[in-house]
């Protein structure tokens, strides 16, 4: 059974279908269809979404698909969902609007029409069937759920927007889970087509404004509720008074997450749903329920405590909390590591299988290069500190380029000192190689700066080389935290730099046993070494000079 009902000053009107049970209309009285005050559907303004309209006007610009607003029961979805149409649709185009609910309790706008659907399959089949003839009229379904999905999904694939919403608990896209588990034979990929948006809700308590105190949040105290604060900030705290019965809040609204799922973020949400491989999104195409609530609480209109017992400790956001937080700290380290090596280095360490021990540290075979500037102690007694800088960067600049043109890793700058490793933070089987022909190809690039510089002053450097097992892992603190390695191998290494002369690089016997057969180089004897009781035998690297 089916029955049209055209909503126009409240009067009603059925009309006969082949597949509808005709009732009379004196059964179908007002106070039957309709609360005694029905709701008006608010606009975007009201309930605090204009600042999303940016977000919502770009998901409606796409190709038309299914826009779902989910929640749990009385979390008011279906107004977020109606504000949604109703601003799309402002300009007067039709609409038609879908539901199970003889007391459906909004009153429509003119152009819109609403059809009451019996809660069958075969019924949701005949009256969406009978609606795709017009695939420029919005659909609108105030609930999807097992009878009509299949029907749904079908008029989707038609190029229609569709918007409805889903009674779940499930946020963001771990909603697709409610279809997978029903939709025998389904795919995610399947399912991910169908949908533009998913956009999930919750309710959380309003803090009370009659005694609510404004107080100072401390940085570590800040990190808690925002894993990217670096300030002290003034918040509001829920106090208590005979107004909000001393629960410091009053009344309930709204926060939000919103996805938007398109040919960009569908294969990573697929990932996720299906290998349980998180990453993440732009936040051009994904708000989280934090985001929003963050927001919201520097405006005061949550309080910190709601936020932290509702974001922070709520079963069903907790994980997301925790994700947010790994998210910053990997952010951090693959900042870190970018500062030192190149973007496919990073990304491998960042998905490597060891980077625990990456980090916390780990012994390595490395190769270790010293390279320092020679005699630049004196010119640095007469320039200018803005001089010294200039020219250093000058220079530092095209080393760093070759730096990571071999993959090295660019441990640290001393001074007018850079130290570099080979072999960390991750296994290179040629890093002694790799090392000495980086090696060579800085004292290449040198020598061409100081050629066309040649009435200018000039830099040369001395490099020592040496290769061994260190300790290799993150120093510091979660404010200030470096990648380095550890042993004598470094000291050795600085040694070696120290006794080269300008334009010389010296290795040691264990990098020269590894280089030997493909690079030139001729036994300098044993030195002696500061810090070292015995001799140690070290070689030059034979190189072309310009």
């Amino acid at each position: 059974m089916v029955f049209d009902v055209a909503v126009d000053n409240f009067s009603l009107t059925v009309s006969k279908k082949s597949y509808v049970t005709i009732i009379p209309i004196e059964n179908l009285c007002l106070s039957n269809m309709y609360p005694p005050q029905p709701l008006p559907i608010l606009n975007l303004h009201q309930l605090r979404l204009d600042t999303h309209l940016e977000f919502i006007q770009r998901i409606l610009q796409c190709p038309p698909c299914i826009f779902a607003t989910t929640g749990q029961s009385g979390t008011g979805k279906l107004t977020t969902l109606l504000a949604i149409v109703h601003e799309f649709t402002k300009s007067g185009s039709p609409v038609k609007l879908f539901t199970e609910d003889l007391n459906f309790p909004y009153v429509l706008p003119e152009n819109w029409s609403i059809q009451v659907v019996v809660p069958t399959e075969v019924a949701w089949t005949e009256a969406i069937e009978n609606s795709i003839q017009d695939s420029s009229t919005p659909l609108v379904i105030d609930i999807l759920n097992l009878r009509n999905y299949q029907e749904v999904f079908l008029a989707a694939q038609q190029k229609r927007w569709i918007f409805t919403c889903i009674d779940t608990p499930y946020i963001g896209i771990d909603v697709i889970y409610n279809f997978r588990d029903s939709m025998v034979g389904t795919n995610y990929q399947e399912i991910l087509q169908h949908f533009s948006c998913i956009w999930s809700q919750t309710l959380l308590p309003l803090l009370c404004t009659n005694c609510a105190q404004l107080v100072q949040v401390g940085v570590e105290a800040m990190k808690l509720l925002d894993p990217n604060a670096h300030r002290t900030e003034e918040l509001w705290k829920e106090v208590g008074c005979e107004m909000c019965e001393q629960r410091g809040t009053k009344g309930r609204g709204a926060v939000y997450e919103i996805l938007q799922i398109d040919d960009e973020t569908r294969p990573i949400l697929q990932n996720y749903l299906e290998n349980n491989i998180i990453t993440p999104l732009p936040n051009t195409k994904h708000q989280t329920i934090q985001d929003c609530a963050r927001k919201l609480l520097r405006e005061g209109i949550f309080g910190i405590e709601t936020y932290k017992r509702v974001i922070t400790q709520n079963p069903m956001l907790r994980v997301q909390h925790l994700l947010e937080h790994e998210k910053y700290r990997s952010a951090q380290m693959q900042d870190m590591f970018s500062r030192f090596v190149t973007r496919q280095v990073v990304d491998r360490i960042m998905h490597s299988t060891d980077f625990a021990e990456i980090v916390a540290g780990e012994r390595r075979k490395v190769t270790c290069v010293f390279c320092d500037v020679r005699n630049f102690t004196s010119y640095a007694e007469t320039a200018s500190p803005d001089d010294i800088f200039a020219l250093l960067n000058s220079y530092f600049q095209d080393i760093i380029e070759i730096v990571f043109q071999y993959e090295g890793t660019i441990d640290k700058f001393i001074g007018d000192s850079i130290m570099l490793v080979f072999g960390a933070p991750t296994e290179q089987l040629d890093q002694e190689i790799r090392a000495v022909s980086c090696a060579i190809a800085i004292q290449h690039k040198v020598a061409e700066i100081n050629e066309k510089r040649a009435n200018s002053d000039i830099i040369n450097l001395g490099i020592g080389i040496n290769t061994g097992e260190v300790i290799a892992g993150c120093l510091g603190s979660e404010r200030r935290m470096d990648y380095t390695v550890l042993g004598d191998v470094v000291n050795v290494a600085a040694r070696l730099e120290s006794r080269a002369s300008a334009r010389q690089i010296l290795i040691s016997e264990e990098t020269f046993a590894a280089v030997k057969d493909k690079i030139s180089c001729r036994s300098v004897g044993e030195l002696s070494l500061k810090g070292k009781s015995e001799r140690l035998s070290a070689f030059e690297v034979i190189y072309g000079h310009l």
